[in-house]
């Protein structure tokens, strides 16, 4: 199966190997929230490293890691 997106606000078409047309597509996401808090450089730090890896996963594989 493969999602292609259209755009803000457009349903993504959906390629599908099976005969399955009517089958809902779950799809997980991880999120990752920004805001004001008590953390200190260290922990910042370390976090914004798991960002960036998992971004620079999430461009080799394609997938939302």
């Amino acid at each position: 199966m493969k999602v292609i997106p259209q755009g803000e606000g457009i349903e993504p078409k959906i390629k599908r190997k099976c005969g399955h047309d009517d089958a809902t597509v779950w799809a997980n996401r991880k999120v990752t929230l920004r805001g004001k808090g008590n953390m200190n450089v260290l922990q910042r730090t370390q976090i914004k490293i798991k960002l960036t890896f998992r971004q620079l996963l999430s461009a080799i594989t394609g997938r939302s890691i």
